[in-house]
């Protein structure tokens, strides 16, 4: 059931440690809701006297200090994908090359008698004892024969059998698309690593998504994400062949405009749009823009690099461990250029991927070329924002270009991150507290379905680095503001959303502890209400009504 659906219902949660997201002053301790909105927060004794219009009984909540808290925005998911993932093997759990390729073997036998490839997500080659992926003999042996596809953790490289790089094209050197590789061996002939563009030839394999598959993935993750407080997202989704999922995503956002009705956050939908063409075209469907209704296509992205995991970021020096190489970029300066004056002339948000710290001070360039020929408001963003050189961030600020990062890669990435890219550069990695004391806008994100959507454990990351240039660490106020209001900022809502102010819309969430005093990671989200309707209560932790 969505707010707008539900009848209006009151609310006033009192005793509470109060972060809007800034700690509120002392003795403000409560807040009041009435329909889909914001009523009050201060002391009880205000938010009882804002309550005192309301046309239902209030529903009282006694938090006996736990943190309320705005509901969490995730500014970079890919949800489509996310679906798929939920109906496909995972290899998160993986500790060997040997338990990869079990279970490749158990889903051959498990689909006896089927032709589909058989495909996987999450390998992540540097958490496997061998600290290698499987090559594609290995997997040939595994699959019985069969097509098998396994996709990297980064989203950008994969290994595949040596029956799937044919079906694919990729066994002839002509077939391979600029700014894609697969790697061969002396001989010439595949090993069965591909990366980047030529991703997008493997994924093709993957057996065609159902409706109902999609949808079954959806509710999957729809219910952990309400369940882990988040209340808004930004979707991002392919209109061509062009983007991580390649021909398989052409169609995600005419999927997405479907599903998209059966989600209760409010939905910023970024499409990946080589033609702005499409842009009006789907700003036509109400499922996917209705402001009104929490409903927007307004931003368009592309791609400048790589990933730091696939050693495909585009440095400005070799990696420290794979020497023979700096990256690559995926798109020019003059077609990424002209794309993003078309965009920007046309009052659309422009993302640009950017990771390693060359793709980075290209991204600022270019953004600063753009602003500069154009100068006006905007709110143009640089997704990842992995590693930067002190010139970018002096860019970031100037223009005041958003950097959308996922603090929770400084957990999955912390097995490997210092020898990709040394000590020097270390410093540089995930530059959140100078890019905070620089005065540019920051929001977090998960980019999910490559890193775990729990803000909780992302604000932890964020707190402790646990080694990685603990220098850069911010406060857990600091990061909750980058998932609140600068996640909001970051879609242009923060006047709507991200915010326990009133007139805001009510999207509360609940912790079962104090954000001030305990470890982030250690909380868990007691209570998540989206347009003042409870979408998530935990009985264990949650205080009694009344």
């Amino acid at each position: 059931m969505s707010a707008s659906d539900a009848p209006a219902t009151a609310h006033l949660f009192r005793g509470a440690r109060v972060f809007t997201p800034d700690p509120a002053p002392v003795g403000h301790d409560s807040v009041a809701t009435i329909g889909d909105r914001i009523v009050a927060v201060g002391t009880e004794e205000q938010c009882r006297a804002a309550l005192a219009g309301s046309p239902v009984t209030p529903v009282e909540h006694d938090l006996r200090g736990r943190s309320i808290v705005p509901g969490f925005i995730d500014a970079h998911t890919h949800p489509m994908v996310m679906s798929v993932f939920e109906v496909h093997l995972s290899f998160d759990h993986c500790r060997s090359v040997a338990d990869v390729l079990d279970a490749v073997a158990d889903s051959a036998r498990a689909t006896e008698g089927s032709t589909d490839a058989v495909i996987g997500f999450q390998l992540d080659d540097l958490l496997l004892a061998e600290r290698r992926m499987p090559t594609g003999d290995e997997l040939d042996a595994a699959g019985d024969g069969r097509p098998v596809v396994l996709i990297r953790r980064d989203g950008h490289h994969a290994v595949a059998s040596s029956s799937a790089i044919v079906s694919a094209g990729l066994a002839d050197p002509a077939n391979v698309v600029a700014g894609g590789y697969v790697e061969r061996d002396e001989h010439g002939n595949p090993t069965g690593l591909v990366g980047e563009r030529s991703v997008a030839d493997l994924l093709a394999l993957v057996p065609a998504a159902t409706m109902e598959s999609l949808e079954d993935g959806r509710a999957r993750w729809t219910e952990r994400m309400v369940r882990q407080g988040i209340t808004a997202i930004s979707a991002i989704c392919q209109t061509t062949v062009e983007g991580p999922s390649g021909p398989a995503g052409e169609m995600e956002a005419v999927a997405w405009a479907d599903l998209a009705r059966r989600v209760p956050f409010d939905v910023q939908t970024i499409l990946i749009a080589p033609e702005l063409s499409v842009v009006d075209d789907f700003r036509a469907l109400p499922s996917l823009h209705s402001p009104r209704n929490g409903r927007r296509v307004d931003a368009v992205k592309l791609f400048l690099d790589g990933t730091l995991g696939g050693a495909s970021a585009c440095m400005h020096s070799p990696f420290s461990d794979r020497s023979h190489t700096s990256g690559m970029r995926t798109l020019g300066d003059d077609d990424a250029y002209s794309r993003m004056e078309a965009a920007h002339l046309a009052g659309l948000q422009v993302c640009i991927h950017a990771i390693g710290d060359r793709a980075n001070r290209d991204a600022a360039d270019l953004f600063a070329r753009l602003l500069t020929a154009h100068p006006g408001p905007h709110r143009h963003r640089v997704e990842h924002a992995s590693v930067l050189d002190d010139r970018t961030v002096e860019l970031f600020a100037t223009h005041q270009i958003t950097c959308v990062t996922q603090p929770i890669s400084l957990r999955s990435e912390a097995h490997w991150l210092r020898a990709r890219i040394g000590d020097q550069r270390l410093p540089h990695a995930y530059r959140h507290r100078t890019l905070i004391d620089a005065g540019v806008p920051l929001a977090g994100s998960s980019d999910a379905p490559i890193e775990d959507t729990d803000v909780l454990a992302a604000i932890d990351a964020a707190v402790d680095r646990r080694g990685l240039a603990d220098e850069q660490a911010i406060t857990a106020v600091e990061a909750l503001r980058a998932y609140t209001l600068g996640g909001s900022a970051a879609r242009s809502t923060e006047t709507e959303l991200g915010s326990l102010s009133a007139g805001h819309r009510a999207d509360v969430v609940v912790l079962d502890g104090d954000l001030a005093t305990a470890r982030p990671a250690s909380l868990a989200v007691a209570a998540t209400y989206i347009g003042g309707v409870e979408h998530h209560r935990d009985p264990a932790t949650f205080p009694a009504r009344g």
